[in-house]
């Protein structure tokens, strides 16, 4: 089955952010090398979306290759709905789970 992606505007405001934050406190180049790992995960969600570990029902959790931000994410029949992506120090939401 093919799924379709589909983020949530506050996760693009929240990438904008983590990436100019990373350009700006991490070096350059840094912020790309996030955005890269992204779209890795992204891919590797669409792929086998019920092959990651669920935190809080019915969210699951996908972890960026090599760093450590987190995505959040429900599946919905063919639609993965992306609804957090947070570095993995930051507290816990009570929504989505540890």
């Amino acid at each position: 089955m093919k799924y379709r992606l589909e983020v949530s505007p506050k996760v693009h405001l929240e990438v904008a952010r983590i990436y100019l934050y990373r350009e700006k406190n991490q070096g350059k180049g840094t912020g790309d090398r996030f955005l890269k790992a992204l779209q890795g995960c992204y891919k590797d969600i669409l792929s086998n979306p019920h092959g990651h570990q669920v935190r809080k029902a019915p969210y699951r959790h996908a972890m960026l290759h090599k760093l450590k931000y987190r995505v959040v994410y429900e599946v919905d029949v063919n639609t993965v709905y992306v609804y957090q992506v947070r570095h993995t120090s930051r507290k816990p939401s009570k929504k989505y789970g540890p």
